[in-house]
């Protein structure tokens, strides 16, 4: 009913719980496929490939619907995810061959944190677009040979349940394919190729009990864009048991190794056949890692279109038949089996009559004395009271069992608890550590400003006590000059017939005077216009350093 899974992690960089998870998902694994079958046979809800094609004349179509959510830590990212995977196959001219076209749609809303803003980017593209064939190379169930059928083991029980060696030889399969990525895709490596190969080697066993039901195993190695330069190497194993004849369990790992991506995803689900040509199947995906973390719920359906005309027939491992050639052949068949199984129910009531395993009395004629009766009842009860303990021996282990695991997963929550509120702890007191630096490197630029601003202040108070001494000098000369004036009157006076060269001497040193003043003047002008350009600079700092403050306030509080 379902298929098996497809499996690509790296052996090498996985770890130990990664390891022991495949190994037990391979001892208890499940798939499903064959040729043509008379139920539906999809890859769904894996992502693997099985062995087996849908069979000659055969359209079917496989599709579905996912939403989760990734978180990476390291680029502190919350991504929500859609996904719709779509798929058509098609049995080509003979059984064993299969065309098959898949891809998948992903559109991503990712909200980033950067210091106290968030942003959001959407993105959307295709993330695989793939088309190839797959060609069955070997097949262990077909081409049995003639009257091989052993009715003596159909006689025998045990020989019947035993271990079969030659189950382990599994079909195998291989697929060519093409990758086709368009430019700027978001979810493929920044230089891929627009067109690359993807090679891909299938095996699957199919392994059928009476106690157990129907289990299949497959797995699928892969080589893709090899020609690139980010090839990836994957192996992906998918399990399915079928509970009964509409439901079916599956269990799938899958790895993948390259330089663009690598990660282990575990996908765990089930699936409902509604119809011979219609299944339904969920699933939930999640991985172990952080960069990014992913968990995903998808939903799903796969319906195949029936032209198929030319049964052949697979039988279960250990009975053998072939492709069926006309009605009487059948028909021969089919009365050879019911002999064979009539034989078969006739031996075994023989040996329940004749059995005390069975813990059936077996038959005591008249003759016999009845303590022979009452040892064989007194045996039988022993017998039922020792199975009963058993029982209940088993029953008590498996409880204690449950318990253990109850108080180990407690501890592993407790443990898990602690080590996150140490973490919370340490976060915390380096977030503290943080502020208290940035207050002290506060507290030494402010420092350094009241230091600059009172470098300023000295030097305009030597501008003042220089224009000061200006201003004094200035008034001495003045005085001078006055008393010179005045004595130049009383000289002129006196002298008023001093030669004209004697005049013109005293002229030119007036005009020196007066130039001397004039240079005072204007050496008094520049201080003080040099002092009201020091004030303009104190003021305009003060107001710069004002706007600052109010800045940091208004940020503060916004934060």
């Amino acid at each position: 009913m379902i298929k098996s899974a497809i499996f690509e992690p790296n052996l090498l960089h996985m770890n130990p719980k990664s390891i022991l998870l495949l190994a037990i998902l391979f001892l208890f694994g499940i798939t499903v496929s064959a040729q043509y079958t008379e139920k539906i046979n999809t890859n769904r809800p894996g992502t693997s490939q099985g062995a087996f094609s849908v069979g000659n004349n055969v359209l079917q179509f496989e599709g579905g619907f996912g939403f989760g959510k990734q978180k990476h830590k390291l680029l502190n990212t919350k991504t929500n995810v859609f996904n719709l995977d779509y798929s058509a196959r098609y049995g080509l001219l003979i059984e064993q061959l299969e065309i098959r076209l898949n891809g998948r749609f992903r559109a991503d809303g990712v909200k980033q944190t950067i210091g106290a803003n968030e942003e959001k980017i959407k993105r959307s593209n295709f993330e695989v677009n793939t088309i190839g064939a797959k060609y069955l190379i070997y097949d262990p169930y077909k081409k049995p040979k003639k009257d091989s059928t052993n009715y003596e083991e159909l006689k025998s029980w045990k020989a019947r349940h035993k271990f079969k060696w030659k189950s382990l030889i599994p079909a195998v399969s291989a697929y060519l394919g093409a990758n086709f990525v368009s430019k700027d895709n978001p979810f493929t490596a920044p230089n891929d190729d627009p067109i690359s190969p993807k090679i891909v080697i299938m095996t699957q066993n199919n392994w059928s009990t009476n106690l157990n039901g129907d289990w299949v195993l497959v797995t699928n190695l892969i080589v893709d864009k090899v020609t690139t330069e980010d090839p990836i190497i994957g192996w992906i194993v998918t399990s399915t048991h079928t509970i009964n004849d509409k439901w079916a369990a599956f269990g799938e790992y899958q790895g993948q190794k390259s330089d663009f991506y690598s990660d282990n995803i575990l996908r765990l689900g089930g699936a409902y056949l509604y119809h011979k040509n219609l299944q339904l199947d969920a699933n939930v995906a999640f991985n172990f890692k952080d960069t990014p973390s992913i968990f995903t719920v998808s939903f799903g359906a796969s319906y195949r279109l029936d032209w198929h005309t030319k049964d052949e027939i697979i039988e279960q491992p250990g009975l053998e038949g072939g492709v069926k050639e006309d009605e009487k052949s059948k028909e021969k068949l089919d009365d050879e089996n019911e002999n064979d199984k009539r034989e078969f129910d006739e031996l075994e009531e023989g040996i329940e009559n004749d059995s005390l395993k069975l813990e059936k009395t077996p038959f005591i004629n008249d003759f016999e004395d009845d303590g022979l009766r009452e040892n064989i009842e007194k045996d039988l009860d022993e017998r039922r009271t020792a199975e009963r303990l058993e029982r209940e021996r088993i029953e008590n282990e498996k409880i204690a069992k449950k318990e253990g695991k109850k108080f180990k997963k407690e501890e592993a929550r407790r443990l898990k608890r602690e080590a996150k509120e140490a973490r919370k702890a340490e976060k915390e007191a380096i977030q503290a550590e943080k502020e208290k630096q940035k207050l002290v490197d506060d507290i030494d630029a402010e420092l350094d400003k009241m230091e600059k601003e009172q470098g300023v202040n000295q030097e305009l108070q030597d501008i003042d006590k220089e224009l000061k001494e200006l201003e004094k000098m200035e008034k001495e000369l003045e005085i001078d000059e006055e008393k010179k004036n005045t004595k130049q009157e009383e000289k002129i006076e006196k002298k008023q017939e001093d030669d004209i060269d004697a005049e013109y001497e005293n002229y030119q040193k007036e005009q020196e005077k007066a130039q001397k003043l004039e240079e005072k003047r204007l050496q008094k002008e520049e201080k003080k216009r040099q002092k009201e350009e020091k004030k303009r600079q104190k003021e305009e700092e003060k107001r710069k350093k004002q706007e600052e403050k109010d800045n940091n306030t208004d940020t503060g509080l916004g934060t």
